[in-house]
């Protein structure tokens, strides 16, 4: 999954730079490196939630509920030093996270 991804992430940041120049080089690829860290994120928590939920089922539900929190809170605070603080264009940071979040939400689908 993660190389389909990337892939995307690659193509996406390759149309916006073709069609929308250089200046969309950064954002794209920190709105695909976004998605692609909070995509390994919940990868290393499913298994360390797996191995809790062993011995404690309820336990290991929470690690998974307190996991999507903390992902929820990373994307928005990333996404917004993005925009706010490092002046990234909108439209190409947006535009190469929703792919890439499609993407994995796809790909999880079809396997």
């Amino acid at each position: 999954m993660a190389l389909v991804q990337a892939l995307l992430v690659i193509g996406t940041t390759a149309l916006l730079v073709a069609t929308r120049g250089r200046g969309a080089l950064l954002p794209a690829l920190y709105g695909g490196g976004v998605a692609m860290l909070n995509t390994w994120w919940l990868g290393s928590r499913v298994e360390k939630a797996a191995e809790v939920a062993v011995d404690n089922p309820q336990r290991g539900m929470y690690t998974l509920y307190f996991n999507a929190v903390q992902r929820f809170v990373f994307v928005l605070a990333a996404l917004g030093v993005g925009l706010a603080a490092l002046h990234l264009e909108p439209v190409s940071l947006l535009l190469t996270f929703g792919v890439a979040q499609l993407a994995y939400v796809l790909g999880n689908r079809l396997t």
